[in-house]
């Protein structure tokens, strides 16, 4: 997903694209809200300003992203589909603009598209049917009428009620 400005100005500034795109699966293993993405379609058009300094790219992206469930960290599937409208410079933008400066006059739209997709991840999913446990080893989650229990003595602190005898 790289274009070069010479392409682009054979193509009279106007062009379109609809590529299939794959990330490698180590590059989310720093990562703790995703684990993989599939399925990545991108979609759109470029236009390049009269003057050749700009190039603007229209962008949709589809696919699929890969996320722990929050209860249970199974795999959630979780579709999606982003707009993004991105504004390139072949010249050194204004540091206050929105503009990526584009370098060697060539337009990489690989990270545009990956930094789309990790902005629109959402903070947790999940799984349909997912179930959490109600016990584990050392473990077990009260019920609203257990914990009220006046009698009731977390184990672990139990033998602090012999420290408190008068």
């Amino acid at each position: 997903m790289k274009y070069n400005l010479q392409w682009i100005v054979k193509q009279k500034g106007n062009f379109e694209f609809n590529e299939d795109v794959q990330y490698p699966q180590e590059l989310f293993k720093s990562y703790s809200q995703i684990n993989g993405l599939k399925d990545i379609n991108v979609s759109g058009t470029g236009t390049l300003t009269g003057n050749q300094e700009k190039l603007i790219v229209s962008l949709n992206i589809k696919g699929i992203m890969l996320l722990p469930c929050a209860l249970t960290l199974e795999e959630v599937q979780y579709p999606f589909n982003i707009s993004s409208t991105e504004v390139f410079s072949f010249v050194k933008p204004d540091p206050l603009s929105d503009e990526r400066e584009v370098k060697k006059n060539i337009v990489d739209l690989a990270p545009v598209v990956l930094e789309n997709i990790m902005i629109e991840v959402p903070m947790r999913v999940v799984k349909d049917d997912a179930e959490i446990k109600s016990e584990g080893k050392g473990w077990k989650i009260l019920e609203k009428d257990e914990a009220d229990q006046e009698d009731y003595i977390d184990p672990r602190l139990a033998k602090l009620k012999d420290y408190f005898k008068q």
